[in-house]
């Protein structure tokens, strides 16, 4: 269903200033920076800005604004992930889960896993395992399944937990990742959460 106008149009301005947008010349198309891992990729200069735009829209952007995001296409829920992601906002576990595990993912589902990834408590490694069990026993094809099983993963070794000690011993109606491919990613979610430590950590700690 469309939204109503005004709100179509606070949409369209969201995306500018938050997905496509970011008020720095080379960070145009901010989702490409932060789709899959790329935003491990940069040198500086690019990564200094990245990592300084990121941190400033996570504190900056309203709870209804990355709600309205949410509503969107994959490069705005993509953003919003990572946003919601890099500034703890706990609020959003719920939300995050239900679109991890129900909701269409395209190439939004890794920010969904950075983003609980980055939360770390026991309820949410829970939603991630419940995804893959939700995702992985049904025929449709689960692209992004390498991001969530890499942050469960990480979070059973930050937890103490095995969560994830059955996924390849169970009989799924699609592929499942092998071991190296499931060590890789979950190498990549810790990456990619020392990273949105940095942007937090290294901001907060600047003069102002």
């Amino acid at each position: 269903m469309p939204l109503p106008a005004p709100y179509e149009s606070e949409l369209r301005a969201l995306e500018r200033r938050y997905v496509s947008w970011s008020q720095t010349g080379p960070l145009r198309l901010r989702y490409l920076k932060i789709m899959g891992v790329n935003a491990l990729r940069d040198d500086e200069p690019r990564r200094s800005l990245l990592v300084q735009s990121l941190a400033e829209d996570a504190r900056q952007i309203t709870d209804d604004e990355l709600d309205l995001l949410l509503t969107s296409e994959w490069r705005a829920r993509l953003t919003a992930a990572w946003l919601i992601g890099l500034d703890h906002r706990t609020q959003f576990r719920d939300r995050i889960g239900s679109l991890l595990r129900d909701g269409p993912l395209m190439k939004a589902g890794a920010g969904y896993a950075l983003a609980l990834a980055r939360f770390g408590q026991h309820s949410d490694a829970a939603l991630l395992a419940t995804c893959l069990e939700r995702r992985l026993s049904t025929p449709e094809p689960f692209y992004e399944q390498h991001f969530v099983i890499g942050a469960l993963l990480y979070l059973d070794e930050r937890l103490g937990t095995d969560h994830a000690w059955d996924i390849p011993g169970r009989s799924w109606r699609q592929p499942v990742a092998g071991e190296e491919v499931r060590e890789r990613f979950k190498d990549y979610m810790k990456q990619l959460c020392a990273f949105a430590d940095e942007c937090m950590l290294r901001t907060s700690s600047e003069p102002e």
